[in-house]
């Protein structure tokens, strides 16, 4: 069991800064997904942690001691990179078991871990194959069992997935949540720039934006009530709808007129004096309903309709740049160049200040 403490670090090459002061506690056992976009970061804070990178400032510790000046292999961590790095000359078996045998563990020992993770990640029947004679997929394994064996106190995963094909993503996605699952007490980080699998793996999310936390919590917390509109556009797909809307009342119960569409009275209680003011206004596709013309947000002429079997993706024009898009039901029955009017919920609907910044509903008024 590990618990991970980051305060204040950064790092630096020569005079550019790359990451900023990340504060983040992450608790014992806890499956943490590091997300974002390239370049955000996200590989070079797993390999401080990892200490293949040095810390420029700030601190890092486990299980409360400080790790900052501590080498790789003193730490209790083990890394799966997005390349699988198994030595091609040896066999299945002899990869798993190499890290150990550098650690001069007992043959006997060695043995009956390499075989338990081989059981655990279901490739017992390879162990005897050279790298060449496996899919990818299964390369995946052994290089996960590799880490498995050293029984580490953290799991670190830069985007392990990444080389795969669409199939074999889903299906070794499945058995890294189950190795969670069975590895109950072991603290995992994963890096990837896939949303999906950020929201289905972690216990929490931490959302990187240009060597920031933009966010931190659980799926479904950035899902419904994300903090800026960095992270509203980020997860969800297809994106959240974001148009600019001007302020008609502020106070509780706030109105806003969105561009392209009509004014809409919210729960939200948004600061005095701003009527006038530009907001921005966000809801989800999935969240837009077919509306009567006298009720809905927006109306417009739909542009494309993309049948996807589950589901059938709609862009209407509603004179903005881009267009709205609205997830139906599959079965919808629309077509290009009709008039759609659609509304929402007042829950699922979402406001961001001229900075970007999430405006908050008051709890009394979310209740009610």
């Amino acid at each position: 069991m590990a618990d991970l403490k980051l305060s204040n670090v950064k790092k630096a090459y020569g005079h550019i800064e790359v990451i900023h002061g990340i504060d983040l506690d992450i608790r014992s056992g806890e499956f943490i997904v590091f997300v974002g976009p390239s370049g955000c970061g996200k590989s070079t804070l797993l390999r401080l942690i990892a200490g293949l990178e040095d810390i420029t400032s700030g601190t890092f510790t486990i299980d409360g001691k400080v790790v900052n000046a501590l080498p790789p292999a003193k730490r209790g961590i083990a890394m799966v990179f997005q390349s699988y790095a198994l030595y091609p000359h040896m066999t299945v078996y002899d990869n798993m078991a190499f890290g150990l045998k550098l650690a001069k563990a007992e043959p006997g020992e060695l043995d009956r871990r390499v075989r338990k993770a081989a059981e655990m990640l279901q490739i017992t029947d390879y162990l005897d194959r050279l790298p060449k004679q496996l899919s990818g997929g299964q390369r995946q394994r052994v290089a996960i069992g590799r880490a498995i064996v050293r029984d580490p106190k953290v799991f670190l995963f830069d985007e392990p997935l990444s080389n795969l094909d669409a199939a074999l993503r889903v299906a070794t996605r499945i058995e890294i949540a189950g190795l969670h699952e069975r590895m109950a007490q072991t603290t995992m980080i994963y890096v990837t720039h896939d949303q999906v699998e950020a929201m289905t793996l972690a216990d929490r999310i931490v959302v990187l934006n240009s060597g920031r936390i933009e966010q931190v919590g659980t799926p479904m917390e950035l899902y419904h009530t994300p903090a800026n509109l960095f992270v509203a556009r980020f997860i969800g797909s297809p994106a959240m709808n974001i148009v600019t809307a001007k302020v008609e009342k502020a106070g509780a119960n706030a109105i806003v007129a969105p561009q392209g569409g009509l004014k809409v009275a919210t729960s939200f209680d948004l600061p005095p004096g701003i009527e006038g003011s530009t907001v921005h206004f966000g809801v989800r596709p999935e969240d837009l309903r077919a509306a009567p013309h006298d009720d809905a947000f927006f109306a417009g002429t739909v542009t494309l309709v993309e049948k996807l079997g589950e589901v059938t993706m709609v862009y209407v024009d509603i004179g903005e740049d881009e267009p709205l898009i609205v997830k139906l039901a599959g079965d919808a029955r629309i077509r290009k160049g009709e008039r759609l009017s659609v509304s929402a919920p007042d829950e699922c609907l979402h406001l961001f200040d001229a900075n970007g910044k999430a405006y908050r509903r008051l709890p009394a008024v979310a209740a009610a």
